[in-house]
């Protein structure tokens, strides 16, 4: 064979085998149009079903915003009145313009902090379509939420009676008491019907095949080559509630591509050979090689996140320069952004501190380093006296401006190596490394001088005070979690007894396991009222005669002795049982006196009352009732409050104490001198008597300050035409001084310590204190 004959077979045989593979491309090229047209039909759907998603939630948040805006339906939330409530969503879901015409609204609902359907509008769709367990389960996961979590909004969606619905539910407020409000959005239409988000035959089918929606315009199964179809799931959730399936035409698309087909051979052929050489080296030289110092450049910095914003140069086309440089920008916004994102992350933006997410990394290191080193450090948690006053006041401007200059200061203060940490409000966190009890009480101090030189804001000067807890490694806790809860207890056992700074003690703890046994066991000895009361005398010191009993309560323990009462009346007053335990004082107290009246001894009992008591609006009704009950004299009663219990509260204490005081109960000022009440406020109560405290009369004896402060406090009451009664008298000395004074009663120790109600009984008839029995008096009734 010739070489013009072999060249021309092989040329012949390279043509024809170039030609075959060409056809083969067309057909492939052809399927592979197919499958790009399907999938691009899918990413349609997929588009249409996040856009109505998307357009849903918005058309949801704007409605919630209409809801806000509105000062009746808030007044009605805030209010918590169920009518008012439904009046206010059926005003907003009848309104003109509130729901737009291409969303249609299904439902309006209220709900509380618990997911509890507070009011519903009479109007949409049945209360129970929305109550069915696909629907009210996106009230369970909004119930799971904590803290920051529940001012989110949560969407979803539900297939209910065949028609779905897109739910929302949104705060109504920044705590969770102020409520939440429940959007439901009918979709049905917008996937079914005529004007379907798709423009093209629609189809709904649950997961196990049931048909829930066919158009009439669906292709027949005969049809079914010459359609194409796409499905994909719906679900606003990881869960899938159905399918949603679209049918399109591809009979002129496929006709395209047959032809396409035949002029891709027609040309592809003549070409091939010579394309594939030229575009290879072509490509290799201006594509290849930079895509590939591309890649490399993009492994390095997805290694290391420090290679971020490292530019590279190559040489190629006019797209792979530009592909160059874009390459080049993204890497340096990332760079910014991921500065940015880490200083978001780990920095609180209005003072610039740690955040509590750095804050709580910084104080896992300090205890690693604590464990090497073995050296202590000190937490301390801070809270701002008086903040909420001046956010309240002079508006969230001036408080912001206020946290900054705070932050600033107490930053100014530290050292180094130490972390000052926003941990959220007027809340702040400090870390300080390497230091015992007797630094930490330094450091506390100076923070807290610091703080008392008052702060400049637009020509304002503000004073504010604060509290501070302190925990320390390892005494108070091995763990960062503990330290912060236990530094979190500290800081409000200092806000409670006005220290300043105060160290944890777990005495306070309400989560320490003695405190928790302790107050199971209150809990039963208030259901079975193991309770007693004893009796403290009082004379009068112009004729040295008992006028008066004070009502102490002591726990029968089961198994301890008689405990006092600061043993468990504070629990009491934080659990709120105290309230449980008051009517029970009130009728003991009652009843001792009605016997003591019977026995011709007409003297008057004192019982002291709770901060809680007197927050309670029923309080003078229930004294009422039980007073006609044993028709017994109010004004033989004598109610007992403390000047801190009425500061609690001032307006509500005031008013239920007017009450009281109206029905002829004497009230009385108790432990004076020692709270922090104004004489504005002595002046307004209804008050006939205050008791001067213990601590100023055990000590006038030795301490003239206490003995000027008892004067004062006595010529301060008779000027206000009070009574004036002084606890602990101890000696005789303090009760001749007294005496000259001018006090009206005294009552201590010297005249006797609390007796039971036998003890009492056979003291009124021995004590040289007693008063003369009258055998002609008669029970004093109303």
């Amino acid at each position: 064979m010739s070489v013009r004959t072999s060249l021309l077979t092989g040329m012949t045989v390279v043509g024809l085998l170039g030609l075959y593979f060409v056809q083969a491309g067309g057909d492939v090229y052809r399927d592979a149009g197919l499958v790009q047209q399907r999938i691009a039909l899918g990413e349609q759907v997929r588009t249409r079903i996040g856009e109505l998603r998307r357009e849903l939630e918005l058309e949801s948040q704007r409605l919630v915003l209409l809801a806000r805006s509105e000062p009746g339906f808030m007044v009605a939330v805030a209010s918590g009145k169920t009518a008012a409530a439904v009046r206010q969503l059926d005003r907003l879901f009848d309104r003109p313009g509130f729901a737009s015409d291409r969303a249609r609204l299904a439902k309006l609902q209220l709900l509380d902090a618990e997911m509890h359907i507070v009011a519903s509008t009479a109007h949409g769709v049945p209360e129970a379509v929305l109550s069915q367990p696909a629907c009210a389960s996106l009230h369970s996961l909004v119930a799971k939420r904590k803290d920051a979590e529940l001012a989110k909004p949560v969407t979803g969606a539900c297939l209910a009676d065949k028609n779905i619905y897109h739910l929302s539910i949104h705060s109504l407020g920044e705590r969770p008491a102020s409520g939440f409000l429940l959007v439901a959005l009918d979709m049905t239409p917008r996937l079914t019907g005529p004007d379907n988000i798709f423009n093209l035959p629609v189809r709904l089918s649950l997961a196990d095949g049931q048909l829930l929606h066919r158009s009439a315009s669906w292709p027949r199964a005969e049809e079914a080559e010459n359609y194409l179809v796409a499905e994909q799931p719906f679900g606003m959730t990881q869960r899938t509630l159905f399918h949603v399936g679209v049918s399109q035409d591809i009979r002129a698309f496929r006709d395209e591509l047959t032809l396409a087909g035949y002029n891709f051979v027609a040309t592809a052929g003549a070409a091939l050979l010579l394309a594939v050489w030229l575009v290879w080296l072509v490509l290799r030289k201006t594509a290849l090689k930079p895509l590939q110092v591309l890649a490399a450049q993009l492994h390095k910095a997805r290694a290391d996140k420090n290679r971020l914003g490292e530019h590279v140069v190559v040489e190629g086309s006019t797209e792979i320069a530009e592909l160059c440089a874009g390459f080049n920008s993204m890497t340096t916004r990332l760079k910014e952004l991921y500065e940015s994102l880490e200083s978001l992350a780990f920095t609180d933006p209005l003072t610039k501190l740690p955040n509590r997410t750095l804050f709580h990394e910084r104080l896992e290191q300090a205890i690693e380093d604590a464990k090497c080193d073995y050296k202590p450090f000190a937490l301390f948690l801070m809270d701002l006296d008086r903040f909420k006053d001046i956010n309240d006041t002079l508006g969230h401007q001036i408080g912001d401006k206020l946290l900054q200059q705070v932050a600033a200061r107490l930053r100014s203060k530290l050292r180094d190596i130490d972390t000052v940490a926003r941990m959220g409000g007027d809340e702040f966190a400090i870390l300080l490394p390497a230091v015992n009890d007797k630094h930490a009480t330094m450091a506390a101090r100076m923070l807290l001088q610091a703080l008392r030189t008052p702060f400049r804001i637009e020509e304002q000067s503000l004073d504010i005070g604060a509290s501070i807890g302190i925990a320390l490694y390892p005494d108070h806790g091995v763990d960062a979690n503990i330290l912060i809860q236990r530094a979190d207890v500290a800081m409000y056992a200092a806000k409670n007894s006005n220290s300043g700074h105060a160290f944890y003690d777990g005495k306070i703890d309400q989560h320490n396991p003695t405190r928790l046994t302790l107050l199971g066991e209150l809990r039963h000895a208030v259901e079975q009222e193991q309770f007693v009361l004893y009796f403290q005398p009082k004379v009068d010191l112009r004729n040295l005669q008992v006028t008066g009993v004070e009502a102490l309560v002591r726990w029968n323990h089961p198994r301890e002795d008689l405990l006092l009462p600061d043993t468990f009346v504070p629990l009491l007053e934080q659990t709120g049982m105290i309230r449980s335990l008051t009517p029970w004082v009130l009728n003991e107290s009652l009843r001792q006196g009605q016997q003591l009246q019977d026995q011709g001894l007409p003297i008057t009992i004192s019982m002291n009352l709770s901060v809680r008591d007197l927050q309670d609006p029923y309080l003078a009704d229930a004294f009422a009732e039980q007073l006609a009950a044993l028709q017994i004299s109010p004004r033989w009663l004598e109610l007992e409050i403390t000047e801190s219990a009425v500061m609690t509260e001032p307006e509500r204490a005031m008013e239920v104490l007017a009450r009281l005081s109206a029905m002829g109960l004497r009230i009385a000022i108790d432990d004076f001198g020692t709270g922090y009440s104004s004489l504005s406020y002595l002046k307004k109560l209804p008050v006939n008597t205050i008791k001067i405290d213990k601590s100023f009369v055990i000590g006038m004896e030795r301490d003239e300050n206490d003995a000027a402060i008892v004067r004062t406090s006595v010529d301060l009451a008779h000027n206000l035409k009070l009574e004036v009664v002084a606890e602990g008298v101890e000696n005789e000395e303090t009760l001749k001084r007294l005496s000259e004074l001018g006090c009206d009663t005294a009552q201590g120790h010297y005249i006797s310590r609390p007796l039971s109600a036998e003890e009492l009984a056979v003291w009124l008839k021995q004590s040289s204190w007693a008063i003369e029995r009258n055998p002609k008096l008669l029970r004093l009734h109303k």
